[in-house]
């Protein structure tokens, strides 16, 4: 996985050359003019070598990408569990362009543009181009950061069949099956080939790999500041069983608990407490018994292609993809917690209150707080089904101009089954339980007392009057929350659904290139020219579940969106050899512009220009500068509106007013609003709000320039090095602004209460309390990032067989996010933090005699902090461990080639069993960088025929 010395796939011994080969992150083909575009390529051999099944989680183990998607980590979002979307520089999956075979994918996720590049069949990948640095210009939007693409298999001779077994030691098992096929047909005018493969795995729960593994965050005996990672910890305040507190929450005196016959005892505390709510050794929540690690997953792809020579000058060609993806995760059940104001209401004549209770109680109602695993886990079971097919004509023109022209179509089409998903009215109404004085029988309130209000869906949901439906009142199954078990399978039956949401993407392109590359004659050669035409449009609709829409279910209210956007472009290259000579060396100059008019957002422009200097043929220089745009995507445009809760501290209350960027003018603008000066607010909880999209965002801008030189010396055959700096600035940036920095900036503006956040976060009238707040998609934000890139390569004959070794390494200097650009004061440098790793690299050993081929892969990168920068130069002892220590992982693979077209090979994933650090596995962000997997093993066979 090289960031080779040359600029396009290197298969011989000597990276000289470089100057025979065609340009790629370029619409041009001259192979006398060489991209000053740094260009990282992973070849099919390098995709063989690591036994993946899915190439989404390789691609993540390269330096350039971030781990924002791996499979484990990819369910932190409502449904896009298995969607693997890269994400170059760690500036985000929207701008990260991913082609195949240069030209635009269908995305995977409604109101985005992101490929699952899970979807591109491992077996059908002929090599992987990651291009940074000025790819706008040349492909089109969404490529701020750069570009992935994938090159394809075109022709293919014979056939093969590939079939590959592993598991883990913790039993994680996956599969691949492939056949791969491809002949001539009229007289060798046409080629058609094609392929099928299917992949899967097992789902891998938590349990099955680290087993009772809990850690909690807290403050040891003495210690009122920093806080240490224990084990065995959890939080007291939520149990399995149910815990409820006669006084304040963190009063252990007063807090109990149930047994799973449903009697109540004082709650245990044996280890370690803290007023924040954790504790070690007692009655606590485990909520990693419900962490799945990996998702059940099964995709079968089908690829095709096809050409036909109409002449010697005009040929067709076909490209066509067909994936269906199933994915199913499951996660934790529903659950009422005084921490987010939802604990069950118990009345104090509820039918199954055993008499220990009863005399607790006094005639007074309790608030339970629970998590309902006896209710069953929540879960999604997805179902994603994608096609796309190219249509073109490619060819010689008068004198020196070639074309290629095409037609691009591509739909996903998903379906979520949300599982297990609890209608909040039916839980409430049977959890309201009683006895009919008439029977003696256990039933619902609002069956015997239809018009009474019932506390949960009065205090919980936007029910006007608390009462429930009579509809639900007449199927109601009641039910008992006191023990871990006690909820009745019929009862959990009645009141959790599944609910459907259905999404549609298409895309359509339409385009094509002219290209001369003998335009004129210049000291260094022929100039090379290229402009081209492209007409796209994107159109996304997602169907939300009517229940879910209103929000009658525990998932969180989420509405139905739908949009479309279509752009026309015209692009421009030059490239421009202006010396060549042998006391100069060869020297060239190349320039690219792109201009796009939207429907949505108006015209954009991106341009970019560099150069490259061969100095001798050792050291060659180059570098770019570049303009990049991203327009906003269907989602930040026309995503609609859903329910959010805030956790937020009242910047108004008397004691916060200090803490102000300038506590005068905060308290002046407090007053404004209509708070009393001695204000204490009363709402220490969550607040109920809207997020969502904005029709008025402008484009992103992002500028960008590279610096490098390639050196392949003359007195080392085989060997080749490339360094290169890069720098990114991305401006305007769409985000979103979180409900606590609303609150803050409405009252810390000095320009006063007119502004757009004291116009989204709205106070009571006669409280003064905030009640709502309301945070949209703005462009307010920007990032500057900044690296070097080194890739290093070198082959050599040894004991009669070939070595080779490939290093790619990424040291990233700078990651600083200006949350509000108008402020350039208020900065967060994520550089060295969790998930923002200062070096990742991976180095690639193999080594090949006769038949035999051996790989040995090593990855590697640096610690991160789990604090902020900000947060560890303040208190370096905050939290122990405050890093997470860096991670080497190391992969081993044999192979052997028999005479009758048989290959059979084995290899070991993660070979030391290194687990990852304490509390990280897998499944966040920052920890996606880990192999929570363990060691694991794999075997397989190709038979060509």
């Amino acid at each position: 996985m090289a960031a080779y010395a040359t600029d396009a796939s290197t298969s011989g011994d000597d990276v000289k050359e470089i100057d025979t080969i065609t340009v790629t992150g370029s619409r041009l083909s001259n192979p006398n003019v060489v991209s000053p575009t740094p260009i990282s390529v992973l070849t099919a051999e390098d995709i063989k070598a690591t036994g993946a099944i899915n190439i989404g989680d390789l691609l993540t183990t390269m330096p350039q990408l971030a781990t924002s998607f791996t499979m484990g980590n990819s369910g932190r979002f409502i449904g896009t569990a298995g969607v693997a979307m890269q994400d170059l520089r760690n500036l985000g999956t929207a701008r990260t362009l991913v082609l195949v075979n240069g030209r635009r994918f269908v995305g995977s996720s409604a109101g985005s543009s992101a490929v699952d590049t899970n979807l591109i069949p491992a077996d059908w990948v002929e090599r992987v181009e990651i291009i940074t640095g000025g790819a706008s210009a040349v492909y089109g939007a969404d490529a701020v950061s750069g570009v992935v693409n994938f090159i394809l298999k075109k022709d293919y001779e014979g056939a093969n069949l590939h079939a590959q077994l592993g598991t883990s030691e913790a039993g994680f098992d996956k599969q691949l099956i492939s056949i791969t096929a491809g002949t001539e047909f009229a007289d060798g005018r046409g080629h058609i080939a094609g392929s099928l493969e299917h992949s899967r795995q097992e789902a891998l729960e938590f349990r099955d790999r680290f087993g009772h593994q809990a850690y909690r965050e807290m403050r040891t005996p003495g210690n009122t500041t920093d806080k240490v990672l224990m084990p065995d910890g959890g939080s007291y305040l939520v149990t399995n069983g149910g815990t409820f507190s006669l006084g304040s929450s963190t009063d252990i005196s007063r807090r109990y608990v149930f047994d799973p016959d449903g009697s109540v005892r004082r709650q245990r505390f044996d280890g370690l407490r803290d007023s924040a709510g954790g504790c070690t050794n007692c009655d606590r929540s485990d909520s990693n018994q419900t962490l799945q690690l990996q998702p059940d997953y099964r995709r079968t792809t089908l690829s095709g292609v096809a050409g036909f020579d109409l002449n010697q000058d005009h040929r067709l060609y076909f490209e066509g993809t067909y994936s269906q993806v199933d994915s199913k995760t499951q996660s934790s059940p529903a659950f009422g917690s005084a921490t987010t104001n939802s604990a069950y209401i118990v009345m104090p004549d509820n039918a199954y209150i055993q008499p220990d209770l009863a005399a607790l109680m006094k005639g007074k109602s309790i608030k339970v707080s629970r998590s309902d695993r006896d209710a069953g886990r929540r879960g999604e079971d997805t179902q994603r089904k994608t096609g796309r097919v190219v249509f073109g004509a490619e060819g010689m023109l008068s004198g020196d101009w070639q074309y290629d022209t095409s037609l691009v179509y591509g739909r996903t089409d998903e379906t979520r089954h949300n599982l297990n998903n609890r209608i909040n009215e039916r839980f409430y109404a049977g959890l309201d339980a009683v006895r009919d004085p008439a029977t003696g029988n256990i039933v619902c309130r609002s069956q015997i007392a239809p018009k009474s209000v019932n506390q949960n869906f009065f205090n919980y949901t936007d029910s006007p009057d608390g009462i429930i439906s009579p509809a639900v009142a007449q199927s109601c199954v009641p039910f008992s929350i006191f023990g871990a078990g006690a909820i009745n399978p019929a009862a959990a039956d009645w009141f959790n659904t599944t609910t459907v949401t259905k999404s549609r993407l298409t895309q359509f392109v339409a385009g094509g290139t002219l290209t001369n590359n003998n335009l004129f004659e210049l000291p260094g050669g022929s100039a090379s020219f290229a402009t081209g035409v492209e007409y796209r449009r994107e159109t996304s609709r997602q169907d939300t579940d009517p229940l879910d829409v209103s929000g009658q279910t525990f998932l969180n209210a989420i509405p139905s969106s739908h949009g479309s956007y279509d752009v026309g472009e015209l692009y421009a290259e030059i490239a421009l050899p202006l010396i060549s000579n042998e006391a100069f060396g060869a020297l060239s100059f190349d320039a690219a512009a792109r201009y796009s008019g939207y429907s949505t957002v108006g015209h954009t422009n991106a341009w970019r220009y560099g150069l490259d200097w061969a100095v001798n043929e050792t050291l060659r220089l180059r570098g770019t500068v570049s303009s990049a745009v991203r327009a906003p995507n269907i989602d930040e445009l026309y995503g609609g509106q859903s329910q959010n809760f805030f956790s937020v501290t009242d910047p108004c209350s008397a004691v916060e007013i200090k803490n102000g960027k300038n506590p005068a003018q905060r308290a002046a603008n407090c007053a404004a609003l209509g708070v009393p000066a001695n204000f204490t607010a009363q709402n220490t909880g969550t607040i109920e709000g809207l997020s969502g999209s904005n029709p008025d965002l402008d484009p992103e801008t992002g500028r960008s320039w590279t610096a490098g030189f390639v050196f392949t010396p003359q007195f080392l055959p085989g060997f080749g090095m490339n360094v290169d700096y890069w720098n990114i600035k991305l401006s305007d940036a769409i985000t979103s602004v979180s409900g606590s920095d609303t609150a803050k900036r409405c009252v810390d503006s000095p320009s006063g209460i007119d502004n757009v956040y004291c116009a989204s976060a709205t106070r009571d009238a006669g409280t003064h309390e905030l009640n709502f707040i309301r945070t949209l998609q703005q462009n307010i934000a920007a990032t500057n990032t900044d690296g070097v890139d080194i890739g290093v390569y070198y082959s050599h004959d040894l004991a009669g067989g070939k070595l080779r070794a490939d290093l790619n390494a990424t040291r990233v200097l700078h990651y600083t996010d200006y949350p509000f650009q108008e402020d350039p004061g208020e900065s967060i440098e994520q550089n060295g933090t969790l998930g923002f790793p200062k070096w990742k690299a991976s180095l690639q050993l193999g080594y090949s005699i006769n038949q035999w081929a051996f790989n040995w892969n090593t990855r590697y990168f640096s610690e991160g902090l789990r604090v902020s920068n900000d947060s560890f130069r303040s208190n370096p002892t905050s939290t122990t461990p405050i890093r997470a220590g860096s991670g080497v992982f190391h992969d081993l693979r044999g192979s052997y080639a028999f005479d009758s077209g048989w290959q059979v090979y084995a290899g070991i994933t993660n070979v030391f069993d290194a687990d990852p650090p304490v509390n990280l596995f897998g499944t966040g962000f920052g920890s996606g960088l880990y192999d929570a997997m363990g060691r694991s093993y794999y075997a397989g066979f190709n038979y060509r025929f």
